[in-house]
């Protein structure tokens, strides 16, 4: 995880006294504030920053069976074809055959809000797998800039209902093809840097964090670029490897052999089998779209700002801006003994935002008792801490 340390240095001057003698005695201030490394007790998510509400994908679940199609709003083709296929005591299940599929609409968020996606549910084998699909942001490409509604989360959660211990796993497939390219390559700027991919198999410290699909085999000039992000964080496991080959590559079997394209690209995201014990599951997830996508998990997480004057005896403003609050998330002010509370409630409950929101902010008023070295906290029930050091020093 990559933490920023931010350092600002404000000089607060005193109003000018009518005597010379006066003003000279009388102290200035220098003021210099640095954050903390952000503590998380919970979750490894950044991705903290406001959310643009607009849809900017569309997609859906196939109808008949498990799967997705993901298309641009313009409804300009993301793959032609996608789809999971199961590995379940030793027996391997294309395309959810044999099973039994029922769909029902997804619940609220834990803030409360409607969610945007499907909820598709497959009985084989003392197995229940649940498939969520479901629009999800990117992250702000630059800091302060929003995140864009332009993904699509795919999870698969597998439940053991039996007394018996199965072995499952999940391989999704997916007939790639981005806007007018069946044949698109493949990019992984974090581990491998300045290379076109084909015909190959990523795993384990080759096995990037997300993968780009190419309109154009040019890095220098790409035209559309799609994004599959593989590690999401939390309780999502990433897959264990990546197969980018040709389509049709092992259909009617778990594995798939690495083939160069030729024209006709595919890939294969496998999670292999594991053991799930009896009323155990396992939680997989990916995500596709127009950007890299913001990890899932990130509900609840906030920014810290301070703002006012920390002269003593001078009023300054906490605030924490959450940008989509957690059920029954509070936010509580922690002050060192160098400062005051005034107002504002130390343990702040979030309220769920409307529809029409995409924040929620708790905000406290306090003043500076006298100067020194200052620490602020403030923590979220989410399992998140944020810290600013504040430094007051009189200037002699």
């Amino acid at each position: 995880m990559r933490f920023i340390f931010i350092v600002t240095t404000m000089v607060v001057g005193l109003m000018p006294l009518a005597s010379s003698t006066q003003e000279s005695t009388k102290p200035k201030f220098s003021v210099k504030i640095h954050d903390e490394k952000t503590v998380v007790v919970n979750t490894e998510m950044e991705d903290t920053g406001p959310i643009d509400s607009q849809q900017r994908i569309n997609f859906q679940a196939q109808g008949g069976g498990l799967g997705v199609t993901v298309n641009t709003l313009q409804n300009q083709l993301l793959h032609l074809s996608h789809f999971p296929s199961f590995m379940i005591n030793g027996r391997f299940y294309q395309q959810a055959v044999g099973g039994r599929v029922t769909n029902a609409p997804l619940p609220k968020s834990p803030s409360g809000k409607n969610r945007v996606g499907s909820m598709s549910v497959w009985l084989v084998d003392d197995l229940s797998i649940t498939q969520i699909a479901e629009l999800h942001p990117s992250k702000a490409k630059k800091p302060g800039e929003k995140r864009l509604m332009n993904n699509v989360l795919i999870t698969y959660t597998i439940e053991n209902k039996s007394m018996r211990t199965i072995p499952a796993g999940v391989r999704v497939y997916m007939d790639t093809f981005v806007i007018d390219n069946d044949g698109c390559m493949f990019a992984a700027p974090v581990t491998h840097p300045n290379r076109i991919l084909d015909g190959v198999a990523l795993q384990d410290k080759t096995l990037p964090p997300y993968l780009q699909m190419l309109q154009r085999p040019d890095l220098a000039n790409p035209g559309y670029v799609s994004h599959l992000t593989l590690n999401l964080g939390g309780k999502y496991e990433k897959p264990s490897k990546l197969v980018l080959t040709r389509h049709g590559a092992g259909f009617g079997n778990w594995d798939m052999p690495v083939f160069a394209s030729m024209g006709d690209s595919g890939i294969g995201i496998f999670w292999q089998p594991k053991d799930i014990k009896p009323g155990g599951k396992r939680e997989i997830g990916y995500v596709y779209g127009e950007g890299v996508a913001a990890h899932a998990g990130a509900e609840g997480r906030f920014q810290l700002d301070l703002g006012g004057s920390f002269e003593p005896g001078k009023l300054f403003t906490i605030s924490a801006t959450v940008a989509d609050p957690g059920l029954g998330q509070t936010l509580t002010l922690e002050l060192p003994k160098g400062m005051e509370r005034l107002e504002g409630k130390e343990v702040q409950p979030l309220a769920p935002l409307a529809e029409s929101q995409e924040f929620s902010t708790a905000v406290w008023k306090a003043r500076v008792l006298a100067p020194g070295q200052h620490t602020i906290r403030v923590r979220s029930s989410s399992g998140v801490t944020q810290t600013k050091v504040i430094t007051i020093t009189a200037e002699k």
